[in-house]
């Protein structure tokens, strides 16, 4: 994944996130917290590397549900 999908997708998944009529359970809060205030570099844009494990397996996941 380019830093133009991690970003997109974590944009979809921070969406997710706050619908209030979504139905997403059990996210550890430090999974909630990453997705809400992700780290960017300067040209905005949010690189694989800086995600925990957990999140880069739960965009891959998105990524792959889009197929």
């Amino acid at each position: 994944m380019d830093k133009y999908q991690v970003t997109e997708r974590m944009k979809m998944l921070k969406r997710m996130l706050e619908d209030p009529e979504a139905e997403i359970f059990d996210v550890p809060s430090e999974v909630y917290k990453e997705v809400l205030n992700p780290t960017f570099d300067n040209d905005g844009f949010i690189h694989k590397y800086y995600l925990t494990d957990i999140v880069k397996d739960v965009i891959e996941a998105l990524i792959e549900k889009g197929k």
